[in-house]
């Protein structure tokens, strides 16, 4: 799960088939061969894509690339980061825009396990390379496992722990994780799971890392990740791969650049270069579009109006909708500055009744941003949405949202809502650059202010703002933050990573009754029925609970030129973030 700006970069829609929640007994969904992909997008089609050119690629903007490792601290767990370093370090199971895993674009050829859901063993690819010419092997795969269990260690040195820490079960479940052959790894469990939950968010996070050229204190795990946390952030320490491209140069807030490695062993690009470009505005990305400096980028909902301009000379203007949810953080941690209002449910629930979904989807995002309820986004279409969420357990009411403050002891005192001393006024921070999600904060801040409450809206780059939230030994520097979502990337959506303390969880929410309710989706039910129920409780807990503000699932709005081919759903996967940029090709 990685931290996701509004304004997201580019995605195209699609509509997901998931596999059904699966049960003990499931097997794991996938798609099982990749060879059949979309056919182009753009003009002048040809049978075989062309060698040369150019792909480039607009990040969302003032959005930096700030870390390269594929083991991350909250401070730097942004989708992305994870969109360039996957590029260079790709996982064991790549998870594709049908939620489903595609092992022709995995290192992993395939994955079993028993029955009782404890042993799972994972037969690798044999024709992986490092690109010094060294083989991938299962080794590689148990040292990543070897760093993840160190870094997730709240002990562990600056500038861990790793944000995933507890998911999956790894590393507290795990009894072992063993090269059991060259190209095979067995991961054997202490109690039983629920398989596909393990597959997705256990094995999910493992990526082959190169030992052979990082691994400098074999005898001091310690001293080793506490040399990698230091590299992490120097892009000129990453030149070993064994992804479809290598990272040529890397320059903050200005681009990075990745060209092919010729030792891929999956689909190698055709392309000369491509190019991660930043973008200190939207403004300042539609006039690189216009002009073609920007080949593959996005509308900001704001610049709607303006889109004839990209569609004249050909460009592809196609919504994508993320896998994952938005909202309003509110900080719940001891020492924030309205620990005592936020820590209050009727409060969060008067906030939630006060945010006007169905204005912000028209009148801003031109009904690319449809109104969500809770964890599960309605678009794209999976099966973990509770039918029961379809409909707002919240819909907009100010009278409602009014009403509740005043039964809990909230009175209005100089146009504030106030209570024991403690005022309902904030700041509210927010990424700066983007038109449209300036316009969807100031609409809240109109609302909140006819029910007495008061916020100061506080821009700020992406990465500041996230830095500024993860930062849980300075509770009293923010308040509330928007403008940012979750992205679940390809991670079973459950929700121990985000509403259980450590992880993402950088808000300070923590209630046992859901702690144990997100256990329950963990573990193996009698049937694929029975776990989708057990799902499904947890889904309807939190959505009442409100531990954020849940906010409108805003579809990126992709602009892709007329001769740029295979940017479909499927390679460029919306639905998870994780583009496959080694389909892409220019025509000439």
């Amino acid at each position: 799960m990685k931290k996701r700006h509004l304004a997201g970069a580019f995605g195209m829609s699609a509509v997901l088939a998931a596999g059904v929640v699966a049960g003990c007994a499931s097997a794991p969904a996938q798609n099982s061969n990749s060879a059949n992909k979309a056919t182009s997008v753009g003009a002048a089609a040809t049978v075989a894509p062309q060698k040369g050119g150019t792909l480039v690629y607009a990040l969302p903007p003032a959005t930096n690339i700030t870390w390269y490792l594929p083991i991350e601290n909250s401070q730097n767990a942004s989708l992305y980061n994870a969109q360039l370093f996957t590029q260079m370090y790709p996982g064991v199971i790549y998870i594709n825009n049908q939620y489903w895993i595609d092992y022709a674009d995995s290192f992993a050829n395939k994955i079993t396990y028993n029955a009782t859901g404890t042993v799972f063993t994972i037969q690798l690819k044999q024709n992986w390379k490092w690109s010094d010419g060294q083989p991938v092997t299962a080794q590689d795969v148990v040292w990543d496992y070897n760093l993840i269990k160190a870094t997730d260690n709240p002990k562990a040195p600056a500038p861990w722990p790793n944000y995933n820490a507890g998911s999956g079960g790894v590393p507290d479940n795990v009894k072992s994780v063993v090269a059991t052959g060259k190209y095979t790894v067995t991961i054997t469990l202490k109690k039983p799971v629920n398989q596909q939950w393990f597959i997705y968010n256990g094995i999910g996070q493992l990526t082959p890392l190169p030992e052979h050229a990082w691994n400098k204190y074999p005898s001091n795990m310690n001293q080793e990740i506490t040399y990698l946390g230091k590299e992490a952030t120097n892009p000129t320490f990453f030149k070993v791969v064994d992804g479809p491209f290598k990272l040529q140069s890397a320059k903050s807030s200005q681009a990075w650049v990745l060209v092919p490695n010729p030792t891929f062993g999956g689909h190698k690009s055709t392309l000369d270069k491509v190019i991660f470009q930043y973008e200190a505005s939207s403004d300042a990305e539609f006039s690189a579009l216009k002009t073609g400096a920007i080949n593959l980028g996005y509308l900001d909902p704001a610049q709607w109006g303006s889109r004839q301009a990209l569609t004249s000379v050909g460009d592809s203007i196609v919504p994508g909708y993320n896998f994952g949810y938005y909202f309003v953080e509110l900080n719940q941690l001891k020492g924030s500055p309205l620990y005592s209002a936020f820590s209050d449910l009727k409060v969060r629930q008067a906030l939630e009744y006060a945010i006007d979904q169905n204005t912000i989807d028209k009148e801003i995002y031109h009904g690319y941003a449809p109104p969500q309820y809770g964890p599960i986004p309605a678009t794209p279409k999976t099966v973990f949405l509770d039918p029961k969420l379809q409909k707002p357990l919240f819909p907009f009411s100010l009278s409602k949202a009014k009403q509740l403050l005043e039964s809990d002891g909230w009175t209005l005192q100089n146009g504030v809502m106030t209570k024991n001393g403690q005022k309902l006024e904030f700041d509210l921070m927010y990424p700066s650059g983007s038109p449209s999600t300036t316009q969807m904060v100031e609409l809240i801040q109109q609302d909140w202010q006819q029910i007495g409450v008061v916020v100061n809206l506080k821009p700020e780059e992406f990465a500041q703002e996230i830095g500024i939230m993860s930062n849980s030994k300075e509770p009293s520097k923010w308040a509330a933050a928007a403008g940012t979502g979750i992205t679940y990337g390809g991670s079973y959506p459950s929700g121990e990573q985000l509403f259980e303390p450590g992880g993402l969880d950088n808000f300070g929410y923590d209630n046992p009754t859901l702690d144990q309710l997100i256990k329950k989706t963990n573990e193996p039910a009698a049937s694929a029925a029975q776990s989708q129920q057990n799902f499904f409780k947890y889904e309807e807990f939190v959505s009442e609970q409100v531990p954020v503000l849940w906010n409108n699932t805003a579809a990126s709005l992709g602009v892709v030129a007329p001769n740029v081919h295979n940017a479909t759903a499927q390679y460029m996967n919306p639905t998870t973030g994780y583009p496959l940029l080694n389909y892409i090709w220019i025509s000439k």
